[in-house]
């Protein structure tokens, strides 16, 4: 369910990357518990079976692309730059939305920077023991649209609001230098709690699936905190806070 959650977050701090979902109730589907509904885009990339991505990156292939900034300022990369079509920021904007919400099967499909749970995939499917070999780890759920490949699209959004603040994963923030104004100053702003409520309301089988404000709030409270945790982080680093419209 954490998906719908994920697509109001997005929306609010204007990344516009994931595809609408919202919370359902069918007789057919869960015995009519609420699940979440995710509207597919058929203009998504075709996507390998092994990574579900469009396009095959491994992280310290990945870690090599952040330092390159692809297409930044309308540069075209040199040939031998092994920049893909994905544009510099994109990267940018995935690692914040994936630090607030600690999802971690994009770019931490090992778990390497945190300490995972029993049910976790990467402990389920001994992926762990790969950290030691961190630079050959493949990144997942990495999707562009056909016709317009500068641009990615956050699928399979699973977040978990119950990771405690010693173990948040900051290996998703790694090699990031930039982060998106718009987004940063939502979360720097006091209408983040507002903006979310607002929106969450409208999604009445969600908002009652988690026990109604009281439930949201308790969701809001993880995030209004993660956010402090990043504005921290982006101060102590010195990351820019850019304006990240191409």
């Amino acid at each position: 369910m954490s998906e719908v959650f994920a697509f109001h977050l997005d929306r609010i701090l204007g990344l516009n990357r994931t595809l609408p979902s919202v919370s359902r109730k069918a007789e057919f589907i869960q015995d009519g518990r609420p699940c979440p509904i995710i509207l597919w885009d058929a203009s998504l990339s075709s996507a390998s079976n092994d990574t579900h991505s469009s396009v095959k990156l491994t992280w310290g292939t990945y870690q090599q692309l952040l330092k390159q900034k692809c297409w930044q300022n309308g540069r075209v990369p040199k040939p031998e730059s092994g920049c893909t079509e994905i544009h510099h920021h994109e990267w940018s904007k995935m690692a914040l939305f994936d630090f607030l919400l600690q999802i971690y099967n994009r770019l931490d499909t090992n778990c390497c920077g945190f300490r995972p749970r029993k049910e976790d995939a990467c402990v389920q499917n001994g992926l762990r023991p790969k950290c030691d070999d961190q630079g050959s780890a493949a990144l997942a759920h990495i999707i562009q649209r056909k016709h317009d490949p500068r641009h990615l699209v956050f699928i399979d959004n699973k977040g978990f609001f119950d990771r405690s603040e010693d173990n948040l994963n900051f290996k998703l923030l790694e090699g990031i230098k930039e982060f998106p104004a718009s987004a940063v100053s939502v979360l720097k702003s006091q209408h983040l709690r507002q903006k979310l409520l607002q929106s969450l309301f409208l999604g009445k089988v969600y908002w009652e699936s988690q026990g109604g404000r009281q439930g949201i709030e308790k969701l809001i409270d993880v995030i209004e905190h993660r956010a402090k945790i990043l504005i921290t982080y982006i101060n102590a680093h010195g990351v820019k806070v850019l304006p990240m419209n191409e």
